[in-house]
């Protein structure tokens, strides 16, 4: 017997109710280091954000901005870092939850789970880098939670990779294959324009 999960049961025109969330995953200032990181996939990635949060503050739903603090020395992502501060686009406001964790999944070692049902959140919105790291990790674990799961595509970035032969993957290659995963089990993808159209 297959599980109806609740994703089945989320219809986009209901985001912005007081039963959804939109969830910001990781975006902060140590995503722009491009020796770092490279590239990432997104040169559009700050303006769509501002769309959700502009679109989204105007309605009922709640806003998580999911922050990383690395235990890693040296890492730009280490608490009072400046690459661990919330970029402008996503800068959150008072009252807007902040969850800070230490590994891939919002959910482990943080009371995002208890949170989200106290406030009888069942559907996500989510936006945030990387989508086939951190973005795919709180996406899968959601869905394995019973929520709704939306991925907004064009408010997510990827980075380029090497694979396990030493071929690189550009970041848009690594994008698309990403979100398709995600598409294909997980979670609706959809557009920031879509979600912006609906309300």
């Amino acid at each position: 017997m297959v599980r109806q999960s609740s994703n089945a049961r989320l219809r986009l025109y209901d985001a912005r109710d007081d039963a959804a969330a939109l969830l910001l995953i990781d975006l902060q200032k140590a995503i722009d280091d491009v020796e770092l990181n490279g590239m990432h996939s997104n040169p559009a990635l700050d303006d769509r954000v501002d769309e959700l949060l502009s679109c989204w503050r105007g309605g009922n739903g709640h806003i998580v901005h999911v922050r990383h603090f690395s235990h890693t020395p040296g890492s730009l992502y280490r608490s009072g870092h400046a690459g661990a501060e919330f970029k402008a686009s996503a800068t959150p406001r008072v009252g807007e939850r902040i969850v800070t964790k230490h590994v891939e999944s919002p959910f482990i070692g943080t009371d995002l789970d208890i949170w989200l049902r106290r406030h009888g959140v069942s559907r996500l919105v989510v936006a945030g880098v990387s989508t086939g790291h951190a973005v795919s990790t709180a996406a899968r674990h959601a869905h394995c939670l019973d929520f709704g799961v939306v991925v907004v595509s064009d408010a997510c970035a990827s980075f380029p990779i090497d694979d396990i032969d030493g071929q690189r993957w550009a970041a848009e290659d690594v994008q698309r294959f990403s979100l398709s995963l995600l598409g294909s089990h997980y979670a609706r993808i959809t557009s920031t324009q879509e979600v912006v159209h609906q309300f």
